[in-house]
């Protein structure tokens, strides 16, 4: 009897085993799934991952998960409470993604509520670095040939975690490693997924109710703002920081809130979405109110004339200000600020005016009285002053600046030198007659260029322009870019295009898709940051900026750069460091004597304009002092063998030419490209009223490599009235000579 009744509970107990209940089942966990939708993405194994996951909730039935998917910017964060094993709904989010963009890695930095993280990525490092919080265990999970596999292991032992290859993993080995030791294996047919992806990503979604929140650092935000772009309804959020709406897959919702950056987001998926707002970081300048300034009257060497009405900027000096007694070459050393010697010599044929321009030949142009003498050469012959009589010296006006190098023609290129005689004066007054006789004739203007435009008529923009609404492009360029992936124009492209639909977010991931196919490539993360400072994304133009700076620790272009952009991204006390360590030459090993003039030029527009959030206490006074320039204009190019010329025209039709070539200009590409710069900049100072024209002429042999000038022109620079206009000019495309813009004076 005792022993039917043990043969009995046995059974009963074995029964109870095999079916196990409810109630005999683990507790839930949590877990969150980081999973890296990056264009190098495209690539892994995603049956083997999903095979994964299918197994796991097979062994873990019961689970909370977090899903986090992200490239640029998080692009989901979704919940999912996953009972007996029935995971289809995230299953069907995961196959419905569709990878884009570059991977930024910041996402894992944050601290998680789960027991345990998954990371699926294949940790390629483009912008920053792949770091892990500690703070929970996280399993790395990869699938593709082309993994930074020393990173993903180093990072998940740090986090206390372990690295999976499902590579050389079996399921089963893989399910080991996460400590599932008694797994049950289901059998699934290895290209299930792939169909299914298929399948889902063909379907549209019409008429769909989305549930979401919307949250910042502080928590859940009530009352923030959710409409569809192109159409006036909207909801706001409840107390609960929710709402709901009715959408179509391929709408894009704008998210906004008083003090949070408004987000743009594709719809992609239904039927819950979490969305993070992140502060809004711009600060206002203070505003600073000045005195009225008085008329100054300059003698240029033709007579007295208000200096604002003489169109050029001068420097003046009279007899009086020469050395007495001196009969040999002809010295003006010292008496002319931002003048200096070459070559030892302080003979005035041989000092330098225009510091910001390095070219063949460095020496200004001599006239005396109206009649232009022969110029000395820095690399050739020397022609020295020894001719001219100090004694009969009325005065002396230097002529610096892109004004006065118009009006003076090629040969006016380095500044220009006027020295007018007494016997001159005495012979009587010659004013506009020996004006008109020092004008050279070889740079008039009379041709009649187009605008440079940004109309593509490349093939596959012809395609996109059938479809009608962005999911439909979207759609189409996924399908279209296999064939151009070695292409960086093309992303470039599709980037503007899909600009021009208000979606600036999927603008810049489709833009960094250029940093996914040439990885660590330095003239493609100028490209990459050149466009998004154009679209004022200064903060995704500071990482690139400062990934450039550890690639290229020698180049002065890395520093400068730096500065510049953490002034734009309200660094203000950082970029000032290192301004004034450029200054003081304490970058060992970099050269920034060809950028010193921009450079300075910039830490002065800093100080200006955040003087009181700054410490100045060891600043030098000429950094304080105003300014005063008609307009600014700075040309950078990403890549310094690019051939090109730029061509100047003033009021009255006047033209001076910058060559950017080897064949004009070899010094000066040759110093770029020893030094690490490449910027040039050119100041209307005191300029001529009217309309100035910028033309460019590409030099350049056809190439698929992309070669990207920036433009920016500056008004009223280092003003609180500033303003800044930014042209990205694709020198790939521009035929023969074309007008870059115009300028008003």
């Amino acid at each position: 009897m005792y022993k039917k009744l043990f043969f009995l509970c046995v059974l009963i107990l074995q029964t109870f085993v095999e079916a196990k209940p409810d109630y005999l089942i683990p507790s839930t966990k949590k877990i969150t799934i980081f999973w890296d939708t990056s264009l190098s993405m495209r690539d892994k194994d995603l049956d083997k991952e999903i095979n994964l996951l299918e197994n796991y909730f097979y062994n873990i039935p019961n689970v909370e998960v977090k899903l986090v998917t992200f490239s640029n910017t998080i692009n989901l964060q979704k919940s999912f409470t996953i009972v007996n094993s029935d995971w289809n709904q995230l299953k069907e989010e995961l196959l419905a993604i569709n990878y884009d963009g570059v991977a930024f890695y910041d996402v894992l930095l944050e601290d998680t509520t789960s027991d345990i993280n998954f990371l699926f990525t294949d940790g390629i490092e483009v912008i920053d670095k792949l770091l892990l919080n500690d703070a929970t265990p996280t399993y790395v999970i990869n699938s593709s040939k082309k993994a930074n596999f020393k990173v993903l292991i180093k990072q998940s032992v740090k986090s206390k975690g372990k690295y999976i290859n499902l590579l050389k993993r079996t399921i089963q080995e893989a399910l080991i490693k996460l400590n599932i030791n008694d797994a049950k294996i289901l059998k699934v047919s290895p290209k299930l997924f792939a169909k299914q992806r298929i399948s889902n990503t063909n379907t549209t979604l019409n008429n769909n109710k989305l549930e979401g929140i919307v949250y910042g650092s502080e928590g859940v935000l009530v009352g923030a703002t959710i409409t569809i772009n192109g159409k006036t309804l909207g909801v706001v959020t409840d107390d609960k920081g929710k709402f709901n709406l009715k959408v179509n897959r391929g709408d894009i919702l704008v998210v906004s809130f008083l003090g949070k950056k408004t987000k743009e987001i594709l719809v992609e998926a239904l039927p819950t979405i979490e969305i993070l707002l992140v502060s809004n970081e711009n600060e206002l300048d203070e505003v600073v109110v000045k005195a009225k300034k008085t008329e100054e009257i300059s003698n240029t060497g033709f007579g007295k004339k208000e200096k604002k009405k003489l169109g050029y900027a001068v420097q003046s000096i009279s007899s009086k200000d020469l050395p007495e007694g001196r009969d040999d070459n002809l010295s003006v050393h010292g008496k002319f600020s931002g003048v200096t010697s070459y070559g030892g010599s302080d003979d005035i044929s041989q000092m330098v005016l225009r510091a910001n321009s390095i070219l063949l030949n460095v020496y200004p142009l001599i006239v005396i009285d109206g009649t232009p003498i022969k110029r000395s050469s820095s690399v050739g012959s020397i022609q020295l002053s020894s001719f001219i009589n100090p004694s009969n010296i009325a005065n002396i006006t230097l002529l610096k600046g892109l004004a006065a190098t118009n009006r003076w023609g090629g040969e006016g290129s380095n500044g220009v030198i006027l020295i007018t005689t007494k016997t001159a004066l005495v012979n009587g007054k010659q004013g506009d007659k020996l004006y008109d006789q020092a004008l050279l004739r070889d740079n008039n203007f009379t041709e009649n260029l187009s605008l440079v435009v940004s109309n593509i008529n490349e093939k596959y923009i012809e395609e996109l322009k059938e479809f009608k609404t962005l999911n439909e492009v979207y759609a189409h360029y996924l399908k279209q870019r296999v064939n151009y992936l070695d292409d960086p124009l093309y992303f470039v492209n599709i980037s503007d295009y899909v600009l021009q639909f208000g979606n600036k977010e999927l603008a810049s991931k489709i833009l960094s898709n250029c940093l996914e196919i040439n990885v660590g490539t330095i003239e493609t993360l100028k490209l990459v940051a050149y466009k998004v400072e154009k679209n004022q994304d200064f903060f995704l133009a500071k990482q690139i900026y400062e990934k450039i700076a550890i690639l290229k620790p020698r180049d002065a272009q890395s520093y400068r750069d730096l500065a510049l952009i953490y002034q734009e991204t309200g660094y203000y006390q950082k970029a000032l460091s290192i301004y004034k360590k450029i200054q003081n030459n304490n970058y060992e090993g970099v050269d920034f004597s060809g950028i010193h003039k921009v450079v300075t030029n910039e830490m002065s527009r800093l100080i200006l304009q955040h003087s009181n959030e700054l410490d100045l206490s060891d600043v030098a006074e000429h950094y304080l002092k105003d300014l005063d320039y008609d307009a600014r204009i700075v040309f950078e190019y990403n890549d310094n063998i690019a051939d090109f010329e730029l061509q100047f025209v003033n009021p009255q039709k006047k033209f001076f030419t910058w060559s950017h070539t080897k064949a004009e200009n070899e010094m000066r590409l040759y110093e770029e490209k020893e030094q690490g710069f490449n910027t040039e900049e050119f100041l209307l100072i005191d300029a001529e009223k009217g309309e100035w024209q910028i033309n460019i002429e590409n030099k350049m042999p056809q190439s698929k490599k992309p070669f990207v000038i920036k433009y920016t022109v500056y008004r009223n620079f280092g003003k609180t009235n500033e303003t800044k206009e930014i042209k990205i000019l694709i020198l790939n495309t521009i035929k023969g000579k074309q007008m870059v813009g115009k300028i008003s004076i």
